[in-house]
């Protein structure tokens, strides 16, 4: 194919941020967008040259002759929108959550291994120049204790308020830090934890928890703490978001999309991040939708429903009070 040809399900500031990254690529063109507020169509457009409208997916999917779509809706709409593109034999680049339930993910997942298709998940921390760095330094150390953090305020969308639709902060936005873990020390085996709410009490329609704390065991025996939290003003000082790992003789610190050290008794080093990972993300997805090669995406789907998997079993663990075992 000489251009990708692509096409947007949603177009709101996501959307637009992998718009902007991919007309700076000679060989793809954006074709198609949906998303049922018109107004968010014609900002995408107003991007573009050349693309069009449609009346909804499946008008999309039938008629505009894509190589591959961005899926970037809210959770709860996830589902049949990457069945039908899967169907049709379209690659997909998915932002995350993937969805609010593991039913929904694992229909979807079946739908994509049957049809063979490149598909990509929006971890885009997996391209941090900074993050194959701290990967590599940290083979052949011994890790004991892992503990992260996710703490901020509430983004200014109505449904991310609502767990029925966003799946709550460590779905929505915590899950970074979850696939980041995953990323590093493999896969999880248990998970516990608590939520707490009483905080925020002035906002119409919010019913998920001001903050929560989740242990999870890795099967390498490695035990890492999650800390998240929606309920800081703008006021309160950056609290360093991002991972930590306690090795037996080095502490690497990872903030995020910041910068990660190395930290010795005696010495300290420090290297900050100077890519763009979102943009790498894309670039990765293109170029593997172009050589058919599934291989080359870091987060691809089949992966990145392990992350999905944790964050909903610490949604589920918060619920009964009890560990959920994974897998």
């Amino acid at each position: 194919m000489s251009k990708v040809r692509v096409g947007f399900i949603g177009c709101g500031g996501i959307a637009r941020y992998h718009a902007g990254n991919l007309l700076k690529m000679d060989d793809v063109e954006i074709v198609a967008v949906y998303d049922p507020v018109e107004e968010q169509m014609d900002k995408m457009l107003a991007m573009t040259s050349g693309g069009r409208k449609y009346s909804g997916y499946l008008d999309m999917y039938d008629n505009a002759e894509l190589d591959a779509v961005y899926v970037c809706i809210p959770p709860y709409l996830h589902g049949d929108i990457e069945v039908e593109a899967a169907k049709r034999g379209i690659n997909m680049y998915i932002e995350k959550p993937v969805a609010t339930d593991m039913e929904t993910v694992k229909k979807v997942n079946q739908s994509i291994e049957e049809a063979g298709i490149v598909t990509a998940v929006g971890f885009q921390d997996r391209y941090l120049d900074i993050i194959a760095r701290a990967k590599e330094y940290i083979k052949g150390h011994e890790i004991g204790i892992v503990y992260g953090a996710w703490i901020g305020g509430i983004p200014g969308v109505p449904w991310w308020r609502k767990k029925e639709q966003s799946g709550g902060q460590i779905v929505e936005q915590s899950i970074h830090i979850i696939d980041m873990m995953r990323y590093f020390l493999g896969e999880a085996e248990t998970v516990y934890s608590v939520g707490k709410s009483g905080i925020v009490k002035d906002l119409p329609g919010y019913d998920i928890e001001d903050y929560s704390a989740t242990v999870i065991t890795f099967k390498n025996g490695v035990v890492a703490t999650l800390f998240t939290g929606c309920y800081v003003s703008d006021q309160a000082p950056n609290i360093g978001n991002g991972i930590t790992f306690v090795c037996r003789d080095v502490r690497i610190e990872y903030e995020l999309r910041s910068h990660v050290r190395f930290i010795k008794q005696h010495s300290l080093e420090e290297y900050r991040s100077v890519n763009n990972p979102g943009m790498k993300a894309d670039r990765t997805f293109i170029d593997a939708v172009k050589a058919k090669d599934p291989s080359m995406v870091l987060s691809p789907y089949k992966d990145s429903m392990k992350s999905m998997e944790i964050a909903l079993a610490a949604n589920q663990s918060i619920e009964t009070g009890m560990p959920v075992k994974i897998g």
